[in-house]
């Protein structure tokens, strides 16, 4: 018998072997083996019997009785040849004494073994081991950690993290360094059986194989063994390793009985770590080449719904558990109230109100449990257009401040599936490629800094008693501006309703303001399938890639001038894999007069169109008369693009906190707000935030109305997004 104390990159464990044959009797006082709370203790135990084929004949238990008198039965894993292990951990200070059960009673070296392990408080600096492993909040908003600690989950996402692409250990230490600096503190991460991906595809193996062998008979230890160096790694460095067992398409190929198995394995093995479990990734989602998916789909969600029960009944540590979903893990499982969590799903290509809108479904859905976006716009992910930094930073501001504030996860397109510079991962099974960005270079996109930077804010303040306040902020603009009688536009050339190049357009309307007539307000709604950027007289006034939302810009009077004046658009049709790709562009331009008299300028014929640009061609001064006569191809509301836009309370500020304390309000464009119910003459505190680069910019002191309102200007010279905080001025920091 041999009693050792060694470290797993930087995770201390406790690890004890015991031999064939050899009991471990408790009272002996050299028997009895140290540790410290949270740090996971492994027992070797050797089988004396030979077994044909271990993995399915024997099942090996420890039952530990810890201080309070608490049994926890805690499965072993099969460690190939005739060894199991058991992996143990504990908050609880004092002398922990176990037993081994095992299906074979006759075998000596593994039923019927005794020990005991004595837990002293933990003196290291690693928060999960200082506070414990994640739980839901007393409120179940929230999570916790053991100790109460308020933790707030910001994710990153390494779907195939554990494969050999992603090198070990150089390459896995360099992303974890990166995230760890930035403040990430969970990472997602499949076990083994990936997305994207048929079985047995040679990208996911890592350097010992599959997780399986490729008739399913039995685990292959050995790959478990070398995900074992990653997974410690991942806690030592002080991450929540979110375990994902498999892809939700896995399932039908295992079989309900072999997916447990998989996961008692990675119950034995990781759950005596601080880990959070997610049963499967999209789970009730069939395979992409499925012919029968709706049969199929309705099979993953009755099983994983049985599996997620045997995880609950096996684990004796009960961390908490999730599955990932195409939307929203509650719609993924047959009965909602296994999941300690929702998940959520909330869209690549969906504009930021959607995002909002199920951030928002998953906050009043009783019962109550913690929600966040466990996949929302990954940035680089090449879809039409491809997403940037601006989109991911966007959805994670419109979901966090709906769902209550308990986190989200961040994905980088080249990280998930680990593309590497000089072989990029390829086509998924249905034939996408979503890019060739390397995860090396997508690590250093802003994206993740810019995410990290909002939890940075929100951490500030007591965000673990934030709740949405959608009544708290509106814009100040009036409703949408109306697309009646538009026409939609393009450039002459064949049929642009039906199928067009894949280019940029340029569009022009020239139009005279009379002298000395006073402008109350001028608004432009404008829209382009498939993106488009705006500007008036020379000056840019932003941009939009979602033409079934379209954009609004408000408050342009300020840039209009007695006379000559022109509107300017670029609009572009991206590539689709599609049989025809439709163009189009559609346009309002809406100015009131202080007489009441409004003047609209439509979309229609009389704008002109080029297919290249040239200098100044934004401008009053440009001489467009060799440019052509835009073609109209279609009336608003007709085919092939129908109704669009459409303002709902999602498509506005967003606002988020604590009343008493502090309110933060997230404005998705560059325009005024108006803040309510901040009491009558009540005085506060406001700042800007900038969510991109996490400048603080303070403003004069604020008073309410009578009715308890501020109109808030938007930032000077900033064209994105922007966040206002505001606090009671008897508490401003």
């Amino acid at each position: 018998m041999q009693n050792v104390i060694r470290k797993f990159w930087c995770q201390p464990v406790l690890a004890i072997w015991l031999g064939a044959g050899l009991t471990l009797v408790a009272p002996a006082k050299e028997a009895v083996l140290k540790t410290e709370a949270n740090v996971m203790v492994e027992l070797t135990f050797t089988a004396t019997r030979v077994y044909p084929d271990p993995f399915n004949e024997v099942t090996l238990d420890a039952i530990f009785c810890d201080p309070k008198g608490r049994e926890l039965r805690v499965p072993a894993f099969w460690a190939g040849t005739n060894v199991w292990k058991v992996r143990y951990a504990s908050p609880v200070v004092g002398t922990h004494r176990f037993r081994s059960e095992c299906s074979e009673a006759r075998d000596q070296g593994l039923h019927g073994v005794k020990g005991a392990i004595k837990v002293a408080p933990y003196a290291g600096k690693n928060p999960l081991l200082r506070h414990g492993a994640l739980r839901v909040a007393a409120d179940q908003r929230h999570f916790a950690q053991a100790d109460g600690t308020p933790f707030f989950w910001l994710g990153d996402t390494w779907w195939m993290g554990l494969c050999q692409r992603l090198r070990w250990p150089e390459e896995f230490q360099t992303l974890a360094a990166d995230r760890r600096a930035k403040g990430f503190n969970v990472v997602q991460i499949v076990a083994g059986l990936y997305p994207d991906m048929p079985a047995f595809d040679e990208r996911g193996a890592n350097e010992a194989g599959f997780p399986w062998e490729r008739d399913y008979a039995r685990i292959r230890p050995e790959y478990f063994a070398a995900a074992d160096r990653r997974i410690f790694y991942l806690v030592g460095q002080g991450f929540v390793p979110c375990i994902v067992g498999a892809w939700g398409y896995h399932l039908p190929w295992l079989g309900a009985e072999k997916m447990k198995q998989h996961w008692r394995c990675l119950i034995a093995r990781w759950g005596a770590l601080p880990v959070v479990w997610c049963a499967a990734g999209e789970g009730a989602m069939p395979f992409y080449l499925s012919k029968d998916k709706a049969a199929e789909g309705a099979r993953q969600k009755r099983e994983w719904t049985e599996v997620i029960r045997f995880i609950h009944d096996t684990d004796p540590f009960k961390r908490l558990v999730t599955i990932h979903p195409p939307q929203t893990a509650r719609e993924s499982v047959t009965d909602p109230g296994v999941l300690d969590f929702d998940m959520q799903q909330t869209g690549h290509g969906s504009p930021a109100a959607q995002h909002a809108a199920i951030a928002t479904k998953g906050w009043r859905t009783l019962p109550a449990m913690p929600v966040i976006s466990g996949e929302a716009r990954y940035e680089a992910l090449e879809i039409k257009p491809t997403l940037t930094a601006d989109d991911a930073r966007q959805a994670f501001w419109a979901h966090i401040l709906n769902s209550g504030c308990a986190g989200h996860t961040y994905g980088a397109n080249g990280i998930w599936q680990v593309n590497r510079r000089e072989q990029p991962y390829g086509k998924s099974p249905g034939g996408n490629n979503w890019g060739s960005t390397p995860w090396d270079e997508a690590m250093r996109l802003p994206g993740s800094t810019q995410l990290a930077l909002g939890k940075r804010l929100l951490e500030q303040y007591p965000w673990h008693h934030f709740t949405p306040h959608p009544e708290w902020v509106a814009f100040t603009s009036e409703a949408q501006v109306k697309l009646d009688g538009c026409l939609w536009i393009w450039f002459p050339e064949s049929n642009p309703a039906h199928d067009a190049p894949a280019e940029k357009r340029y569009f022009r309307k020239r139009f005279t303001l009379p002298e000395g007539r006073a402008i109350t307000r001028a608004r432009l709604f404008a829209s382009a399938d498939d993106w488009f950027t705006a500007r008036l007289n020379g000056e840019k006034i932003g941009a939009e890639g979602n033409w079934q939302i379209g954009k609004q810009f408000n408050d342009l009077a300020r840039r209009l001038t007695p006379g000559t004046n022109v509107l300017a658009i670029l609009a572009q049709n991206n590539p689709a894999d599609v049989p025809a790709n439709p163009a189009g562009l559609i346009a309002c331009l809406e100015i009131r007069f202080a007489d009441g008299e409004t003047m609209r300028l439509m979309s229609d014929a009389t704008w002109r169109s080029a297919k290249n640009s040239e200098a100044d061609w934004d401008t009053t001064s440009f001489d467009d008369s060799a440019w052509s006569p835009a073609q109209t191809i279609a009336s608003y509301g007709d085919p092939p693009w129908g109704k669009i836009g459409g303002q709902s309370e999602f498509d506005g500020p967003q606002a988020a906190g604590d009343p008493s304390k502090v309110r933060i309000i997230w404005v998705p464009r560059s325009e005024p707000i108006l803040v309510r119910n901040l009491g009558s003459r009540a005085a506060w505190t406001a700042t800007y935030f900038d969510p991109v680069n996490g400048g603080k910019t303070p403003l004069p002191p604020i008073q309410a109305s009578d009715d308890g309102s501020w109109t808030c200007p938007s930032p000077v010279g900033q064209d994105h997004d922007w966040i206002l905080i505001l606090e009671p001025k008897a508490i401003a920091k």
